[in-house]
């Protein structure tokens, strides 16, 4: 009896054993497959993301792309303006002064003028005189007055008094004549070269409110890109290659210099620190070694100015550098020996060429907002041997 109680119970847990370890298997094979099913879905979701971020760069980078590709040509085409302004206020200087040149010629003719109309009456009053004796003389018959004289000398000096009076008064004559006819010719000269003058003050002014327009829409089409390209974090990279850009010209201008024939002994900075003349009258924007973007800093200093101010050389030295330069519009350097320059940016126009002798406070630029600035003004750099110094140490 027991054994059979034993065997029953043997059955009955060899069955539940084998129920166990089917369910075990069963739970096992459904834990698997959810495991497989969740691996895989999050591996498909892992790879949808990726793609869509590998596609999102690309789209950036794309747009990126396009925007630098657009940034370019407009740069491009903002730098071809800027030299075109640039030109035109140049002209537009020459034309004025050469207007104001002539006003003064006109001021010195219209004395001249006074002066011989004064001359011109003397000159009458004597012809009056002489042509009165004339008269006078020819009542009494001038053959009579001939034969009366007693001797021969009294004959000689009557006739030297009739051939002088008839000279004397032809020659007044004639140069009056010339006076007044070379008068009238210079004067019509001068009122047509004065009319001329202001015509063409009038077109160069013409011409360049154009260029400013065409300029101020460029400008709108920078400012737009620069958004884009600061939203795309490329701001930074922009300024970076600027700055590089503006080191390598200075770097070529430093191996340049020595090819460059020296009219005149320059002695560098060193023994006027401190005393330097400022290029321009306004407010200092921009600090020396302050934050510009990311870690870059301000290698000079921005003087607030008004577009067309003079920018005037700050020590005697050598154009070696008068162009336009990517970041910085156009562009005057000034080295003054001994591994000394000084750089002046954003101008509206260029005074000077390369290899021009410049003189401490002579013009060398006009201040302007080229290289696509916002509003006008002066950037302005001191450097020894390539690096920079603070200008604020080195001017007055």
């Amino acid at each position: 009896m027991n054994q059979l109680r034993i065997a029953q119970l043997n059955q009955q847990h060899n069955k539940a054993s084998r129920t166990s370890v089917c369910l075990v298997v069963f739970y096992l094979l459904q834990l698997l497959f959810s495991a497989s099913c969740l691996a895989n879905s999050t591996a498909e979701e892992t790879q949808r993301k990726l793609e869509k971020v590998q596609q999102q760069i690309i789209s950036k980078q794309d747009k990126l792309d396009k925007s630098h590709s657009k940034l370019k040509q407009t740069q491009t085409q903002l730098a071809q303006t800027d030299r075109q302004i640039g030109q035109a206020s140049r002209v537009l200087r020459q034309t004025k002064q050469e207007l104001r040149q002539t006003q003064k010629q006109l001021k010195k003719l219209s004395a001249r003028q006074q002066e011989l109309e004064q001359l011109k009456q003397q000159q009458l009053q004597v012809l009056e005189k002489q042509l009165n004796s004339a008269y006078h003389i020819g009542q009494h018959d001038y053959l009579k007055v001939l034969l009366n004289q007693d001797s021969p000398a009294k004959l000689e000096r009557v006739i030297s008094y009739y051939q002088y009076l008839n000279k004397a008064r032809t020659q007044a004559i004639e140069n009056l004549k010339a006076t007044l006819a070379e008068l009238n010719q210079t004067t019509q000269t001068l009122n047509q070269k004065q009319l001329r003058l202001t015509e063409l003050l009038e077109i160069e002014a013409q011409k360049q409110q154009e260029l400013v327009s065409l300029k101020r829409q460029q400008q709108q089409q920078i400012d737009a890109l620069a958004k884009l390209i600061k939203s795309e974090s490329a701001e930074i990279e922009r300024l970076r290659d600027n700055e590089i850009a503006l080191s390598q010209a200075l770097e070529a201008l430093a191996e340049a210099i020595d090819e460059l024939p020296q009219q005149v002994e320059l002695n560098g900075l060193q023994d006027i620190k401190g005393r330097l003349l400022w290029p321009a009258k306004g407010r200092i924007q921009n600090i020396y070694g302050k934050r510009k973007s990311g870690q870059l800093r301000w290698k000079g200093v921005k003087i607030d100015a008004d577009t067309g101010d003079t920018v005037h050389n700050v020590h005697a030295g050598q154009v070696v550098f008068s162009d336009w330069l990517k970041g910085y519009g156009l562009v005057i350097v000034v080295e003054h020996g001994d591994g000394f320059m000084t750089l002046y940016g954003h101008n509206q126009a260029l005074l000077k060429d390369v290899g021009d002798i410049v003189q401490s406070g002579e013009p060398i630029a006009l201040v302007g907002q080229s290289g696509g600035q916002s509003k006008p003004g002066l950037y302005f750099e001191v450097r020894y041997q390539g690096q920079p110094l603070n200008p604020m140490d080195w001017c007055n």
